[in-house]
Formats: C-alpha cells, structure tokens, sequence
C-alpha cells in the first residue's frame, strides 16, 4: 500500500530585514518603499542613479546579470539612448536594479565601499559612488540610526531587538562592534518572529495544523510537508500560519508594522514554485491544487 503524496511548503518573510531597517531607522523612503509594495531593488536602484523607475526597470530586462562594461555599455548605446542622455549615475558592471539590489542586501549594516567591492567584483569608484549614494542620497535615515546605536552602545553596551530580547556587546570597541550592532536588531527580530510562529503552530492542536509535519526553519523561513489529499485543512493552515502566526504587528520607537509572508511549494527543493497567500480559505485551496497540478504537469513534462 503506497503512501500519500507529499507537497513541501516553505513560508518565507522574504525581504523581512530590510522592513525592519526601515522602521528602526524611521527613513522616510524606506518606509515609503515598504508601504507601496514596490520592488525596493528598482526603486533604490532609481534613488541611488537618479533615473525614472520605467528607465531603470526598462534596463534591467535589457543588461539582466550582465557584468561585461563593453557589453552593458554597447547594449544601453543601442537600445536606452534616453538614459545616456540624463545626468545619471550609471553603474559600469552591472545594471542599475543590480546594484539597487546588491545595496539592500550589502550596506545596512556598515559595510565600507572596498568590501562592497570585492564582494560584488568591481571597480572601488562605482562601489564607492553607490555606497554614497546609498546612505546619503537614498537612505539618509541609515547613519542617523547607526548613531543611535552606537549612542545606546556607550550607555550600557545593550540592545533590545523588537520582541524586547536584549543582548550585550562586550567586544573590544570599533567598526566590527559596531557593525554587529547594527545588525542585531533586523536580524535577531525577524529570527524571532519566526520561531513564535512556529511555537504557536506546533501548539494549535486543530486537524489542519496535525496534519503538518515540521521539516526545517532557516533564519526567516519555516519548511513543513503535508499530505496532498487534504487540500482544505491545507488552505486552513496556510492562511492561519501566514496570517496569524507568523506576522504580528510589532514595533520600534514607537512605529508599529508588520511584514508579510510568502508560500512556495514544491515536491522536492529543486523544483518550488510560488503560491499566492490569502486568508479567502476556498480561494486558498484552489491556489494550492493549482499548483499541485502545475507541478505534476511539470513532472510528466519532464
């Protein structure tokens, strides 16, 4: 007697440190950014160049992950005349979104312009430009926040991330203290608001979360695998899991927010594809048995 297929689920806060930067920094743009749901990789791409979100999003379907600069530069020659002709900032090795993106996941947290560098393989001038940029242009809040923490570190060496856990920075005094500081609170919270969402659905006892089977939790994700013939109580899980359990309303300094969730699904790692979310229980379970029939169409495809 065979068993019941299995999907893989993986709900992932995608994004989510960089929503806590914004809302411990109190930046206006990044705030900005968050509440408008719009890609913060092709608007700080669009901050830090100056160009028009349409010219910056229109050159990376051009240039993608090129890295050439003949290559890039010959391909915004022939086909984005209109972005040569602005006074903007252009990056030499990588499209304008690469490097909005390289940004938001590099420069939060300290990170000087000759690492920024070599981590992304190219010139110190355009890793310096874009470093400037980024806090002074884009994010100005940034280095406003780091002060204050550095300020709290010279009180009492002690932190409070958003779930009032606290640590102690006791190392020597510099930029590796100081940088780990800054990312205590982004990193340690989202942490956290992992783990309560997977305490509390270990501690729902109803049928739909039973049936779930915890698998994993990486950083700011928690991977479960459920039996396929139980679409419903699938759909009761997912939308009470996302919506309830994993993304409280928290706060710092007195700015509340909360950060969404994102579901893929799969029937091994290699192969997840995304699930829209929603607390509609029926509309939820039809988007899971769509995409289990997408994926088993893939897999006689294949």
């Amino acid at each position: 007697m065979g068993q019941n297929p299995h999907l893989l689920m993986e709900f992932d806060k995608s994004g989510a440190e960089w929503v806590v930067v914004a809302y411990a920094s109190g930046d206006g743009q990044m705030i900005d950014v968050v509440k408008g749901n719009e890609s913060p990789h092709s608007k700080t791409g669009m901050l830090i160049s100056g160009a028009p979100l349409e010219l910056v999003e229109k050159e990376n379907d051009l240039v993608g992950h090129h890295t050439d600069p003949i290559e890039i530069e010959s391909l915004r020659s022939a086909n984005l005349s209109e972005l040569l002709k602005g006074d903007y900032f252009l990056p030499r090795s990588m499209s304008i979104r690469q490097a909005g993106k390289k940004s938001n996941h590099g420069l939060n947290y300290g990170m000087g312009y000759r690492r920024f560098a070599l981590e992304n393989e190219m010139d110190e001038r355009d890793a310096k430009r874009i470093v400037d940029l980024y806090l002074h242009s884009a994010y100005p809040g940034i280095p406003v926040w780091w002060e204050t923490i550095r300020g709290q570190l010279r009180d009492n060496r002690t932190l409070t991330n958003c779930f009032g856990r606290k640590r102690e920075f006791r190392d020597a005094w510099g930029d590796e203290l100081f940088k780990e500081a800054y990312a205590f609170i982004p990193q340690s919270t989202v942490v956290d608001m992992v783990n309560s969402g997977m305490a509390q659905a270990f501690g729902d006892d109803s049928s739909a979360f039973q049936r779930a089977d915890l698998l994993a939790q990486v950083h700011d994700s928690i991977v479960y695998q459920y039996e396929c013939e139980h679409f419903l109580d699938m759909a009761l899980f997912s939308s009470r899991l996302a919506y309830e359990y994993m993304s409280p309303t928290i706060q710092y300094s007195g700015r509340e927010f909360q950060i969404g969730t994102d579901l893929k699904v799969g029937k091994n790692w290699g192969g997840m594809i995304s699930v829209d979310l929603t607390e509609d229980i029926h509309q939820m379970q039809h988007n899971l048995e769509e995409a289990w029939d997408k994926l088993n169409a893939s897999t006689q495809a294949g």
